[in-house]
């Protein structure tokens, strides 16, 4: 008897009890693109300094492609790198007491925003390297998530407005004398454009320093900072302050106007008055510029690719929108 009812307790136990993988609140969906400055996307996060951060890499054209890859102070990309081949490398020291470390040209230890910016060399229109402080608002005023999005690992980053940016681990990082890092394809790092302080082994300060402050994303793991030896190669993920001078931005969004592309004409649909186009590469050069009659821009020798489309009523821009041409 006490068996039996041993077992119809249990029964009602399963019964009732909650079940252990009950479903966990979700995160926000991924956002959408808030607007476009000198032809690329940005993601407003809510953040205090007002930062805007870019959605993709420089060197990419959407948040799941890896891009370029720089080694830091450096504004052309590159697939090898070494300590050799790096820009600033002078030498290297070695004290029995200090140990080793490479001799480097002093460039400034905060390069935001300087000839030393990839960011800004690349696209220009404010876009620069992040600084320290940014960094820490991302890591410290921001919650991420490690996911998978497309098929690509990384960390997705919401801010406090619950909009949000990726950050891809790349399937392929660059080479450190010709090898691949031992991480490659289980993280990615991303250049701020702050050094970190180094010492050598009897506290004596290496100056300039090897080593520049990073983002660091982990199979796994949640967004960390880190910092990388300032000739290996890692991503750039723009930022841009408008209460800096001289940041032009464009909203991009306007329900009420429409823009597509069908065969080989601009249409532009939703403004009642004449308008001017603005056609533009993912870089933010202007292809052409014109005003447009009655909806319709016929652009000429385009090849393929996806180009940025501009509509403004001679003063203000209404809306801007990514077309593909194939």
């Amino acid at each position: 008897m006490e068996s039996k009812i041993k077992r119809i307790l249990l029964w009602l136990f399963a019964a009732i009890a909650i079940p252990a993988n009950a479903e966990d609140p979700q995160p926000p969906a991924p956002s959408e693109p808030d607007g476009i400055i000198g032809g690329h996307e940005y993601v407003d996060l809510g953040l205090p300094s007002g930062t805007l951060w870019a959605t993709y890499n420089v060197g990419a054209t959407s948040p799941y492609e890896g891009g370029d890859y720089f080694a830091w102070g450096e504004v052309e990309p590159k697939d090898d790198f070494t300590w050799e081949n790096y820009k600033f490398f002078e030498g290297y020291e070695i004290d029995p007491n200090n140990g080793e470390w490479a001799v480097l040209e002093e460039i400034g230890n905060n390069i935001c925003g300087t000839e030393y910016d990839a960011a800004r060399h690349q696209w220009g229109s404010g876009w620069r390297l992040p600084n320290d402080e940014e960094l820490y608002e991302l890591r410290m005023m921001c919650w991420n998530k490690y996911t998978t999005e497309n098929g690509v690992r990384g960390c997705r980053v919401y801010g406090p407005n619950e909009h949000s940016i990726f950050l891809a681990i790349n399937s392929v990082g660059p080479l450190w004398y010709g090898e691949p890092d031992f991480f490659d394809g289980l993280d990615s790092s991303f250049w701020s454009g702050v050094l970190v302080p180094e010492f050598g082994y009897n506290g004596r300060p290496i100056e300039p320093s090897n080593r520049a402050l990073s983002i660091l994303v982990q199979t796994d793991t949640n967004l960390q900072t880190s910092d990388c030896r300032r000739a290996s190669g890692s991503n750039v993920r723009a930022v841009v302050n408008p209460s800096e001078a001289g940041v032009n931005m464009t909203v991009g969004d306007n329900d009420g106007i429409t823009i597509s592309y069908r065969n080989g004409n601009i249409l532009v649909d939703g403004v009642e008055t004449c308008c001017h186009i603005n056609l533009s590469d993912l870089s933010g050069r202007t292809i052409c510029s014109s005003p447009v009659e009655s909806g319709i821009y016929t652009p000429s020798g385009l090849s393929n690719g996806i180009y940025l489309v501009s509509v403004s009523d001679g003063r203000t821009i209404l809306k801007t929108q990514k077309i593909t041409i194939r």
